[in-house]
């Protein structure tokens, strides 16, 4: 079984983010030991923790990053300020 080249991502830039939702990908990724995952189903993209949806869902990658959040941050600003904190886990 071959491995894409996204998951051993070492950077978890807001640029590497977009990039990778535009492209159609779900993502894995861990913030403050706690596992999130962005969806990308038929009725959009929705950000799921402990699966639970925690944000409408939308087909506008801009949008999401923008309503989706965590602790209050969005999640444009969460990959834009606090990239350190964060690790991709697998892409699929």
């Amino acid at each position: 079984m071959s491995e894409t080249p996204y998951n051993h991502l070492e950077n978890a830039t807001f640029e590497t983010l977009m990039q990778l939702l535009e492209i159609g990908h779900e993502i894995e990724f861990t913030y403050k030991n706690k596992e999130y995952f962005i969806s990308n189903f038929q009725e959009g993209r929705s950000l799921i923790v402990d699966s639970e949806e925690i944000c409408d869902y939308t087909h506008d990658n801009h949008q999401f990053v923008q309503i989706a959040k965590i602790n209050g941050i969005t999640i444009e600003e969460l990959f834009r300020k606090h990239s350190d904190e964060i690790e991709f886990g697998t892409i699929y």
